[in-house]
C-alpha cells in the first residue's frame, strides 16, 4: 500500500486559475503545488534544495513536481490548450519567510512582520 502524500506548503492561493488557449479538447490541469514549484524555481530562481525546503518536501519530490509542471505547461503552450489550475494536496502558509528564510521577491507576505500559522486545503 503506497504512503499518503504529504501536504505541500505554498505561499498563496493563485489569483488566476484559467488561461485560455485556442485549441479545442481537454484542458491541461496544473495542481496548485505544480504552480508553486514553477514559481519558486523559475520566477524566484531558487535552487531546488531551497525551494523544496520552502514547500516542506524532499528535493526529489520537488523535482518530480517541477518536471510534471514544466511538461504540462510546454504541452499547453505548444498545442494552444487551455491551462486550468486546480486541486492538489497543499497548505497555504501565512508567512513564507519562517526559519530565518528571506521572503520571496514576489511574495504577498514580504512586508509581514510575523507568521500567524497555516490554513489547510485538500
Amino acid at each position: 500500500m503506497p504512503r499518503g502524500s504529504k501536504c505541500r506548503r505554498v505561499c498563496s492561493e493563485p489569483s488566476y486559475r484559467v488561461f485560455s488557449g485556442s485549441a479545442q479538447g481537454e484542458p491541461v490541469t496544473l495542481s496548485v503545488e505544480e504552480l508553486e514549484s514553477l514559481r519558486l524555481a523559475d520566477l524566484e530562481e531558487m535552487e531546488q534544495d531551497t525551494a523544496a525546503e520552502r514547500m516542506g518536501i524532499s528535493r526529489g519530490t520537488f523535482q518530480r513536481i517541477l518536471y510534471s509542471a514544466r511538461q504540462k505547461t510546454a504541452l499547453a503552450l505548444t498545442t494552444g490548450k487551455t491551462i486550468l489550475i486546480s486541486g492538489g494536496n497543499y497548505v497555504v502558509s501565512d508567512c513564507c519567510c519562517g526559519d530565518g528564510q528571506r521572503p520571496c521577491r514576489h511574495c504577498r507576505y514580504a512586508s509581514s512582520p510575523a507568521c500567524e500559522g497555516e490554513k489547510e486545503h485538500e
